[in-house]
This record gives C-alpha cells, structure tokens and sequence, in this order.
C-alpha cells in the first residue's frame, strides 16, 4: 500500500510543455523525432512518470554544457531558415499579386 508522501501525478503533455516553455505540438514532435522519453499510454491519454521525466531532463540539463553543443550535434531540431529575399524583389511581388487581386476584384483577368 501507497502512503501520501510515496505517491505522486503523473505529468500529461501539458505538464511537459508547461515545464519545457514549448507547445504541446512541439512535445508530440519531439516524442516523435526521439528527443523526450515515450510516455506511457493509459487508456486514451499518455503520461510520464515524474522520475522518468524529471531523471531525464536532469541528465539532459547536465550533459548539455557548452563543450558537448561545440562538439557534437544537437537532438534538438534546427529551424527552418529561409533564403533571403532581395526587399526589391518582395516588394515588386507584392505589387504584382495586388494588381492582380485589383483586377479580379474589377472583372478584369
């Protein structure tokens, strides 16, 4: 039998994102890609242990120096970046995609 100070919740996505300062989408993304422990299903909702969790957020907080982000890659993923766009460029297609806006709106094609 359990006593109250053994026992403990179990952390939902919400829990993890709230701890993490990400979004829920980024906690499935990240089950996903490998980077958060799997979380274990119960019924139709998933949830971590708080020793499971918090054991491997330390680790990770641990490891994470910043020796081992020089020489090693990342698990966590890069965002996408964009080539730049000349503002020129930008600006004659916006002037471009408004004419043609203009001209539907008027009955021309």
């Amino acid at each position: 039998m359990m006593t109250a100070s053994a026992s403990f919740t179990p952390l939902t996505k919400q829990d993890v994102a709230d701890s993490l300062g990400i979004s829920i989408r980024s906690v499935e993304n990240w089950i996903n890609d490998g980077i958060l422990p799997a979380p274990v299903k119960l019924g139709n909702r998933v949830y971590w242990h708080p020793d499971v969790y918090y054991g491997w957020l330390s680790q990770r907080l641990k490891t994470g120096s910043s020796t081992e982000s020089q020489s090693e890659p990342s698990d966590v993923p890069e965002p996408v970046r964009r080539a730049p766009v000349s503002a020129d460029k930008t600006v004659s297609h916006l002037r471009a995609s408004t004419e043609r806006k203009l001209a539907r709106l008027q009955g021309r094609n």
